[in-house]
């Protein structure tokens, strides 16, 4: 892209916006050093799949040693969710190679997320389950509408959230990470606040104005400081993905999995067999 000069602010070259209408699953923009994804599926709740996993990283990665890009902000787009979760029509694998390339694709974002030197904040405007839950957990800071509800549902259909396991006991604790894991109940945000899952509740309204004086805020300190800050942030995280590698491709073959997968799109109660 053809980067513009404008005027001086903050120490930092403002620049007008610029926005990559190249993805078809988000909406990417960079503005005045803050880099905006928007997972962009409305219709869908905006519901991860496959295509948002890779386009996500894709962005993340063109950041990523871009030092006129100071933050990233995550957010969903409409006005009803963040990311409602996994979209279940891309959850169904015939075989071992097929549930790798699909844990290789989700872990490589999420780890980008932790590993680009830019904060990473995560604006939740709706609904955060699953997968949405999950990018909240792994954010350098949540802010959370007044309107957002959170839960990590994935045990109603039989899957385990391996990396939530291991993140989610740093920011939760072991007992409300159980709780959410085990229960299946969602919360709103002002639990969510009270757990430890996101920084601040503000009104729905005031979501994005907010984020965006808290990212230019960021933007505004010295930048290897900042990067400092970021990296012992996520210091000794990478284990956990270990264990997404080994155990998680596996968990997706599970016949409960495929049934809850099949009752969820059928709109029934599962029949789980304990396989």
């Amino acid at each position: 892209m053809n980067k513009r000069r404008g005027s001086k602010q903050q120490g930092r070259t403002t620049r007008r916006s610029r926005q990559n209408t190249d993805y078809e699953t988000i909406i990417f923009e960079v503005r005045d050093a803050v880099a905006t994804i928007t997972m962009n599926r409305p219709e869908k709740l905006n519901a991860c799949n496959l295509k948002m996993f890779r386009e996500i990283d894709h962005a993340l990665a063109s950041v990523e040693d871009n030092d006129d890009v100071r933050v990233v902000v995550i957010t969903g787009a409409g006005d009803r969710a963040f990311s409602a979760g996994v979209d279940f029509e891309d959850l169904e694998f015939k075989d071992l190679k097929e549930s790798n390339a699909f844990i290789r694709s989700d872990a490589r974002m999420f780890r980008r997320i932790e590993n680009i030197p830019q904060p990473v904040i995560a604006a939740v405007n709706g609904y955060a389950f699953g997968y949405g839950c999950k990018i909240a957990i792994v954010s350098d800071i949540a802010v959370a509408s007044d309107k957002a509800q959170f839960g990590l549902q994935g045990i109603k259909v039989g899957a385990v959230h391996v990396i939530t396991l291991g993140r989610g006991r740093g920011v939760l604790g072991r007992n409300r990470l159980g709780y959410l894991l085990l229960s299946g109940k969602t919360i709103d945000a002002r639990k969510a606040e009270e757990y430890g899952l996101v920084a601040q509740m503000v009104p729905h309204d005031k979501l994005h104005a907010e984020v965006e004086a808290l990212a230019q805020s960021i933007a505004g300190y010295p930048v290897l400081a900042v990067r400092a800050i970021k990296r012992m942030l996520h210091r000794g995280c990478d284990d956990d993905y270990r264990w997404e590698d080994l155990l998680s491709p596996g968990l997706l073959l599970m016949e409960d999995v495929k049934e809850g997968r099949r009752a969820f799109l059928q709109k029934r109660q599962p029949r789980f067999k304990g396989r």
